[in-house]
């Protein structure tokens, strides 16, 4: 069984390729602006949860979701080649609402203190 150093780095090794893989391959396919925010890996190094956000608003959430896992086969193949694992990863794209969520937080909090200015944390 790997360890937890080796399970972290090989999912930044995978978050790092399909980064460009997206920015490569999938910008004509309607995924606007895309950013992998995480990528949790099972110990045995199987399968891979990709947690994702799409910073361009107009796009539909379930639609890029969608278009993340129609291309996970060729994903996989690129992995294989440009990275030496025994045995690629399952890959399954989610969401992440984390972001959006910490902004509408951070919008709540700039509203409750009108009084504060961003120019006053000197």
């Amino acid at each position: 069984m790997p360890g937890v150093d080796r399970v972290r780095r090989v999912a930044e090794l995978v978050r790092r390729e399909l980064s460009q893989f997206i920015i490569r391959e999938l910008t004509d396919y309607g995924v606007g602006i895309v950013s992998i925010t995480a990528v949790d890996m099972t110990r045995d190094l199987r399968k891979a949860a990709v947690y994702v956000t799409a910073f361009d608003g107009s796009h539909d959430k379930e639609k890029v979701i969608n278009i993340l896992n129609e291309s996970v086969s060729v994903m996989r193949k690129t992995l294989a080649n440009r990275l030496e694992l025994r045995r690629v990863p399952e890959l399954e794209f989610h969401y992440d609402f984390s972001v959006e969520r910490g902004m509408r937080l951070s919008n709540i909090i700039d509203q409750l203190a009108p009084g504060r200015d961003s120019s006053d944390e000197s």
